[in-house]
Order: structure tokens, then C-alpha cells, then sequence
């Protein structure tokens, strides 16, 4: 009998939403298929938290994403992304033989890539169909950057967009930049992490009634350093209650309540609480849209991604835009308002993109017949 073939899984080091969408696809890709994801080691106790199915995990660094001041995650260093985004591609370029021969060796039948463009480059070589997932590529992020940054960074862009152009085929997950240069695109909705409803249960932890408000509260994992705490405190007169993972960087808020990761996934949080204050990311704007859930977000300057993510959240209805001047000083009493008015929404596109992906590469991996 012909054996299943090894999906081998890219991820880029930046951050932990492209982590985030790719564990969505995974946990529906069969048991019986062998999954290899290769990422920054940093990532490794992540996968174990969140992954429902066996993996092999590999340390593999092949991109490096965007560059953001310390604790203030809605802005990019465009001369530090570009300077350490040609450093990562040309170490990448030189092993691009190499992971070419892991592919091989490891018996790859198809390889997906959630950002990195040159382990699609690879794919190639080894003859190995290679899938992008993505809403953005990091070529459409640097692009505008590079424009006034020389012709080395200008060759790097196009240099990118060859790597993906290598791609068998590109899972476009919405809401996503249109990336008319990128061939072979599949339309396939929203990629998200299910959630359950566990307000009854989070409201008894927490030790709240049905009359308070419950907030989903992300605004990256470092905090963000000028942000108003003690305005956002003063909402417990209100009766709204903030949930989420990281502490206050000046010390416990008496509305503000802390999960542990590991019990409660950003999915689970979404779909019990009433709304949600977040930085615009396609993670946490997809999983909002997805659930039906209101989103109060900032602009974020720099990131090319955040007008697609922001066109798509006003035309949903869901998104209620804060400037970022009232974000910084936690005036957000009134978009509260309006977001808890709202309720319940219906998802803006289909919300089982994560099935659809699963679905496809898993029909690779098996022999067939």
C-alpha cells in the first residue's frame, strides 16, 4: 500500500497570528497525514499549546516580517524591516538547496507556506507542489518602503515576488490586499480558529454577572506603553469588564482579568464575550468576523495590510474605527457603545476557509486511488 505523504509547513517568525491561522488549518488536516512544521524554535511551545493533531516540529528561520518599536505595536520601523528583511533573504537564498533536499528526504507530497516566499522556491526545486496561505505577502509590504529606499531594496521586492510566484497555487484568505501580480489564487473566506461559547463559564470565573459587559482586550503581547490605564480602569464603574492574557504594565486593573492561554484560546474569548479592543490584525479581525463580534480597533501606520483589514471591517459593519490619539487615552466609551448596540453579526465572507485548506492538501498527501 502506498504510504500518506508529509505535509511540510512553513511559518514566519513574525509574531504569532500567521502561527495562529495556520494551527486553524492543521487541527483539520487528517491524523494519518504526517505534518512537519518548520518555524522559529520561539514558536515551538505555541504550536504544542494550540495544536490539536501530531506534528514534528523543526527550527527553520527563513523570513523575518516587519520591525515594530517596543511597545508600540501599531507602528513600523520601515529602514530596520528593510535592512533585516535582505539580511533574512540572503542567508535564505543561500540554503535554498538544502531545503530543498529536506523536502526529499522527508518525503514531502506538498509544502504550505503561511508568508515565507522562499521555501515556495524550494517546493519548486524538489518538485514538490507548494501552497502560499496568505492575505498579504511580505513583497506588498515592502513595497512601498523600498520606493524610496535604492535599487538594492527594489531588487529584494522583485526578488520576492519571484519566490512566490513559484507557488503551485496561493489560498487567498479574506480580508486581503488584492495582489494582482501573484498568479493562481483560490478565494477561500475566512481562515479562523473555532470558538466556543463560554461566556457562562468565564462569567462565573471571573465572578461576574449577566449584566456587566465582557471585552476581549488585545492589543499585542508586550502591552502598549502609552496607552491611558487608569481611564481604562474607570470603565468598571460602567460595569465593562476587559479579559485577555497580559497584565497592565502599571500593575493589576480592577476590570481588567487574565486566562491562562492554555485553557482559553483567542476564538473561545471572542465568541463569549460582547466585543472586542484590538490592534488591527488579520488574526483577531478575521476571528471577530468570523464569530459575529463587534471590533474597536486603531490605525496602524505603516502596515499596507490595515486598509484592506479596515475596508473590510466598515463595509462588514462590525468595525468601529478609534482614532488613534482617543485609542492611546482609552476614550472609548462612546465606540463601545456603539459596538455593544450592534450585537450579533453575521460573518462577511464564509467562515470555513480552514476546513477548505485542510481539505485540499490533505488530498495531496494521500496516494492516489
Amino acid at each position: 500500500m502506498a504510504k500518506v505523504g508529509v505535509l511540510v509547513v512553513h511559518v514566519t517568525s513574525h509574531g504569532y497570528g500567521h502561527m495562529n491561522r495556520t494551527v486553524a488549518v492543521l487541527n483539520h488536516v487528517p491524523a494519518e497525514v504526517p505534518v512537519v512544521i518548520r518555524c522559529h524554535p520561539e514558536l515551538f511551545p505555541n504550536w504544542r499549546e494550540r495544536l490539536t493533531r501530531p506534528a514534528d516540529l523543526d527550527a527553520h528561520v527563513s523570513d523575518s516580517g516587519a520591525v515594530n518599536p517596543m511597545g508600540g505595536s501599531g507602528e513600523t520601523d520601515a529602514p530596520a524591516t528593510l535592512a533585516r528583511a535582505l539580511e533574512a533573504y540572503r542567508e535564505a537564498v543561500g540554503r535554498i538547496d538544502d531545503d530543498a533536499d529536506f523536502l526529499r528526504d522527508a518525503g514531502a507530497a506538498a509544502l504550505l507556506s503561511d508568508a515565507p516566499p522562499l521555501p515556495l522556491a524550494a517546493a519548486r526545486r524538489a518538485g514538490v507542489p507548494g501552497w502560499l496561505l496568505a492575505n498579504f505577502t511580505w513583497a506588498d509590504i515592502y513595497e512601498p518602503y523600498a520606493r524610496t529606499a535604492g535599487p538594492e531594496m527594489k531588487r529584494l521586492v522583485a526578488d520576492l515576488k519571484g519566490a512566490y510566484r513559484q507557488a503551485a497555487g496561493v489560498f487567498r484568505a479574506e480580508p486581503a490586499l488584492k495582489m494582482g501580480w501573484l498568479p493562481n489564487q483560490v478565494d477561500v473566506g475566512l481562515v479562523a480558529n473555532p470558538g466556543r461559547d463560554r461566556a457562562k463559564e468565564l462569567r462565573g470565573r471571573l465572578g461576574l454577572g449577566d449584566s456587566e459587559k465582557l471585552v476581549y482586550f488585545y492589543v499585542g503581547r508586550y502591552g502598549q506603553d502609552d496607552l491611558d490605564w487608569g481611564r481604562l480602569a474607570s470603565f468598571a464603574g460602567r460595569g465593562v469588564h476587559f479579559v485577555g492574557y497580559h497584565a497592565a504594565p502599571v500593575g493589576a486593573l480592577p476590570n481588567l482579568h487574565l486566562v491562562p492561554a492554555s485553557e482559553w484560546s483567542g476564538g473561545d474569548l471572542i465568541a463569549s464575550t460582547d466585543a472586542v479592543v484590538a490592534k488591527a490584525g488579520y488574526g483577531t479581525m478575521s476571528e471577530a468576523m468570523a464569530h459575529g463580534r463587534p471590533i474597536l480597533y486603531p490605525p496602524r501606520r505603516g502596515f499596507a495590510e490595515y486598509r484592506a483589514l479596515d475596508r473590510a471591517a466598515r463595509a462588514w459593519g462590525g468595525g468601529v474605527p478609534v482614532s488613534s490619539r482617543d485609542f492611546a487615552a482609552m476614550r472609548i466609551g462612546p465606540a463601545l457603545d456603539r459596538a455593544f448596540a450592534l450585537g450579533r453579526l453575521a460573518p462577511p465572507f464564509h467562515p470555513d476557509g480552514a476546513r477548505r485548506v485542510a481539505r485540499h492538501l490533505a488530498e495531496h498527501c494521500r496516494p492516489a486511488g
